[in-house]
């Protein structure tokens, strides 16, 4: 088949002369988040998509104005009728322990992801594609069953090594434990709560400048912050604001903020028949002052979400507004679903049932603890029980969230670059059992993100993903609460730093210490 529609090559900017910048030196990360595995195509949490950055290339990457430029790949072509897409590998990449990498590795990255067996959380971004093949040593072709948009926006998974993961899927778990990528710094060892990785001297884009990176589990952000303040640590990625003022002036740091990524949720198990309800879930989302939950939680600084999209993001429909702060209509809805004080204790009741539901939260993260205060609170006032319950990350997930076991629970969701791969993963019901954790369907929502993976056009794709936004607002499988501004603190000992959520952590490999003034 000709290729001729598009042909991209683009240069990846030159990395630092080795000369140009002082190198060695030892960045300590502070994280209270314990990563589970190190193996990409398993997991989707961000620390480990953080970790992996460091660890493995993709194929593509995105720079700061988040446009895809090459990462493994050299160039790439698609077809006229947009089903066949070729990608050219920069020869002469090697994996930590020598062996070449191919186009034959992509491949096997890419089919392992949409492997029923391994039940990989990304498997859903790919429906579109009917294979992944390599043509010769150096060309990875996917063919698609239709034409995707935004195909070049997923071409970024860490690409895994074949040869040491062709025996069987369980060595697949096996390696997320000692991970061997073709990334700029490579695992050494991980022990006690601290994951070490080393320079990658051979890396095909030049040694990184830095020596060593580790990373340091903390049990919460207090302590990760002390460590920050004790020169224990050199990067607390997530500040409190309260601990952001007191260093901003301080000339030991440098500090950043900017609007984050994540939107705060209540989300509902669509599964629990208090929540199938749709009134009821309007009647809480009235029963929220978002602009309170703001104020008292997030010391002003944040903005209300409105859905699944951020704002300043071309698919954030501005039609859509925050939900009306209205308790007594929220009030008056409630009792024509049946929910009356029966007994004069200030409880909504049914057929004998209070109004009561338990909300999750997972603990060491004060910002949500203290949300989660403030909506027990506000619901209390319109005759709501709200009983939260803290648990550690893992358990969250793995004892409550994964198996369904729950009836709301305080999340935070990425809002993604391009809006398909997010809405696939958190509100498409082909996603249930995996990443759409509350159990959402909506058939009319699934069909029109089906349908925004096809348009190349933009302005039909922006009006799909805005009637999206329209649908799940209207339905709020989730009570869409807030975007807060993200803090970082970093030692200003380093330089290089690009603070942008999408390259931070691939910065890293720039970094260097500071040579002391004579």
């Amino acid at each position: 088949m000709i290729l001729i529609l598009l042909t991209v090559l683009i240069n990846a900017p030159p990395a630092p002369a080795q000369d140009q910048y002082p190198q060695g030196g030892t960045l300590i990360l502070a994280d209270y988040r314990e990563a589970k595995s190190l193996n990409p195509i398993l997991v989707q949490d961000t620390l480990t998509i953080h970790l992996c950055d460091l660890i493995f290339n993709s194929l593509i990457k995105l720079n700061e104005s988040l446009e895809p430029v090459p990462d493994l790949a050299e160039s790439w072509d698609v077809s006229d009728n947009g089903l066949v897409w070729e990608f050219k590998i920069k020869t002469g990449v090697q994996f930590h322990d020598g062996a070449e990498l191919t186009a034959e590795d992509v491949a096997f990255t890419y089919n392992a992801i949409i492997n029923p067996r391994l039940k990989s959380p990304h498997s859903i971004l790919y429906k579109m594609v009917k294979n992944f093949r390599s043509v010769g040593k150096y060309k990875l072709r996917v063919e698609l069953n239709e034409p995707y948009a935004p195909l070049l926006l997923i071409m970024d998974q860490p690409i895994l090594p074949a040869h040491l993961l062709r025996q069987t899927e369980s060595s697949m778990y096996e390696f997320g434990k000692k991970p061997i990528g073709s990334g700029p710094f490579e695992f050494s060892e991980w022990n006690n709560g601290e994951i070490v990785l080393s320079a990658n001297d051979d890396y095909f884009d030049g040694r990184p400048l830095l020596d060593r990176v580790i990373l340091k589990i903390f049990p919460n952000r207090l302590s990760a912050w002390s460590a920050l303040m004790q020169d224990k640590v050199h990067v607390v990625e997530d500040l409190n604001f309260e601990d952001y003022r007191i260093i901003r002036d301080d000339p030991r740091f440098s500090v950043y903020d900017y609007l984050h990524i994540f939107y705060y949720t209540i989300l509902f198990n669509m599964k629990d028949p208090l929540f199938s309800d749709k009134g009821l879930r309007k009647a809480i989302d009235m029963s929220i002052d978002r602009s309170d939950l703001i104020e008292k939680a997030l010391r002003g600084w944040g903005i209300p979400a409105t859905g699944p999209f951020r704002p300043g993001t071309w698919a954030y429909n501005n039609r859509v507004s925050s939900q009306r702060y209205d308790p007594k209509e929220a009030l008056k809805l409630l009792k024509e679903l049946g929910w009356r004080d029966t007994d004069g204790d200030r409880i909504l009741d049914k057929n004998g049932e209070k109004l009561c539901f338990t909300l999750l939260v997972d603990s060491g993260d004060s910002l949500k603890e203290r949300a989660a205060k403030r909506i027990r609170w506000q619901l209390f006032q319109v005759g709501i029980v709200v009983e939260v319950e803290f648990l550690e990350l893992s358990e969250l997930f793995q004892k409550k969230l994964i198996p369904g076991n729950f009836e709301a629970v305080l999340l935070q969701f990425n809002a993604g670059i391009d809006p398909d791969t997010r809405i696939s993963f958190f509100w498409h019901s082909d996603s249930i059992g995996k990443s759409n954790l509350g159990h959402y369907r909506n058939k009319e929502v699934d069909r029109l993100i089906e349908r925004g993976r096809l348009k190349s056009n933009f302005s039909e794709r922006r009006d799909i993903y805005h009637n999206i936004h329209e649908l799940i607002a209207e339905d709020r499988p989730a009570i869409f609460l807030f975007f807060r501004r993200k803090f970082q603190g970093i030692s200003s000992k380093f330089n290089g730093i690009k603070a942008s959520p999408e390259v931070f952590y691939r910065s890293i490999k720039e970094w260097y210490i500071k040579r002391n003034k004579k």
